[in-house]
């Protein structure tokens, strides 16, 4: 996997913690602000102008996150911007329009303060960690700046200066918690997606060393371990038979039509067998045009009333997939307790060659 495929993946999925914690604050955060619209909306002219835009903003924020998640980067940069913005202007409205310092220096707890912790969080949440430290700076400047200009222009306020460089230190403090925070998240991200990338490798790998490549079925490996499993589990309450079978002048479309549709014959063969045989089935494909199912819980009845069913929607499937009639013929059995692989899987395909010579798309069998 190459570098580039590393970083979108792990872009990916922090991008997808980005939005599920920004869905979440805005699920939570918007009924907050309607019910201090509803109960502080008549003595405070701040909350009762500005709040409903930025509600209506956030419900707008929150659709883009989830129904267009691509633009989730842009979006939260837009929407973090804005209410960085609009919370600096409130305080410095609030400072203008407080009638002491003591009014304007209380005007601001907890609502506008409290809000610019709000806003160093978003600032994490779908940036870098360089990018949001860079914001958090440049916003707790600007908190200081515009709330500094305020309290000097009210009577006494310069006495609340010091209480502004304290509340300043606190955000600073907050920011670093935040950027440690924010490189343990990014591990953490980088972390799982590599433990995704292993199981891809994983899975990817099994079904090189299980599965047959040109049909997706079970190889022959991993159905002689499962005849080697059910071997040791096979017992009068629990038979095991084996269904084998063979495709009948098979090599006659190969050769009269090419391998490439003779492959396309084997693909069909595979997906109408796997539509007939049960989930805890073992279907494999042994090689050529040779196919075998183990079917555990199965005694050699219920096997030969499967095997029909097999003979009997192969050729359709075959036929609305390729335009040809394939039959097959079948071999079934049960497996005796502690038998080898080798001995049951020659005794189906003596079966299947009995069938064979008996006329072809039939099914033999025997216990």
């Amino acid at each position: 996997m190459t570098a580039g495929r590393r970083s979108a993946t792990t872009a990916d999925v922090g991008s997808a913690y980005g939005r599920r914690h920004l869905l979440v604050g805005i699920v939570l955060g918007v009924p907050f602000m309607g019910v201090l619209l509803a109960t502080r909306g008549a003595q405070d002219p701040y909350v009762l102008y500005g709040y409903p835009p930025v509600m209506a903003g956030l419900l707008v924020f929150a659709w883009v996150l989830a129904r267009r998640p691509h633009l989730t980067a842009a979006a939260t940069r837009v929407a973090v911007l804005l209410l960085d913005v609009v919370w600096l202007v409130g305080i410095a409205t609030r400072l203008a329009t407080a009638d002491d310092a003591a009014a304007a220096w209380a005007a601001l707890f907890p609502l506008s303060f409290m809000g610019i912790v709000v806003f160093l969080v978003m600032g994490f949440l779908d940036r870098s960690s360089r990018a949001a430290v860079m914001h958090g700076a440049v916003l707790i400047g600007a908190t200081v700046v515009v709330t500094g200009a305020g309290l000097t222009q009210v009577p006494g306020g310069t006495a609340y200066l010091v209480d502004l460089v304290r509340y300043a230190s606190y955000l600073v403090v907050v920011l670093v918690l935040l950027h440690l925070y924010s490189r343990w998240k990014d591990r953490l991200v980088e972390v799982q997606a590599q433990a995704q990338r292993a199981q891809a490798t994983a899975v990817h790998l099994r079904d090189l060393a299980y599965l047959d490549e040109l049909t997706g079925l079970a190889n022959r490996r991993r159905v002689l371990e499962e005849l080697t499993f059910q071997a040791g589990r096979v017992d009068a309450a629990h038979p095991v038979s084996v269904v084998y079978f063979d495709l009948d002048r098979f090599k006659a479309v190969n050769d009269a039509l090419g391998h490439a549709v003779g492959d396309e014959v084997l693909r069909a063969v595979a997906a109408a067998a796997a539509d007939v045989v049960r989930g805890s089935d073992v279907l494999g494909r042994l090689g050529g045009e040779e196919f075998v199912v183990v079917a555990p819980g199965t005694d050699r009845d219920q096997a030969v009333a499967l095997a029909e069913r097999l003979r009997e929607s192969v050729p359709a499937a075959v036929r609305r997939a390729v335009g040809l009639r394939v039959t097959a013929s079948f071999g079934v059995s049960v497996l005796h307790r502690h038998e080898s692989p080798e001995a049951v899987l020659g005794r189906v395909d003596e079966l299947m060659y009995r069938a064979k010579g008996d006329g072809r798309d039939r099914v033999t069998s025997t216990h």
